[in-house]
């Protein structure tokens, strides 16, 4: 009895604490809402605003993180009902909306 209690105690340890931060490598441009809840599962949150929906998660990136309670940020945007950018928070300023650069020539061509 002793022993089953150890291995059941060793196996308990063993498959606590893995990282997830690798599930984001699933995730692709164009996968749809459900798909991305699939592969990820439910998301931490969400929020949207103007058509643009963020799925927001919390992974570990290490095993000894995901020990620790340790976790990151990540995000999924949704536009029109496809994934549009997805990754840690922060990379290319995820958390702001794009934004579209116009030059104006302002010679006066004679």
């Amino acid at each position: 009895m002793a022993r089953l209690l150890f291995a059941m105690v060793v196996a308990a340890i063993l498959t606590t604490g893995c990282a997830t931060a690798h599930k984001m490598n699933s995730v692709s441009i164009g996968m749809t809402k459900q798909e991305v809840i699939s592969v990820l599962g439910p998301p931490t949150s969400t929020s949207a605003k103007e058509g643009v929906e963020y799925l927001n998660y919390r992974f570990s990136e290490t095993d000894d993180h995901a020990f620790n309670g340790i976790t990151s940020p990540y995000f999924v945007r949704i536009i029109n009902g496809k994934v549009d950018s997805y990754g840690r928070l922060g990379d290319f300023d995820s958390t702001k909306a794009p934004e579209t650069k116009s030059t104006i020539d302002l010679n006066i061509k004679k």
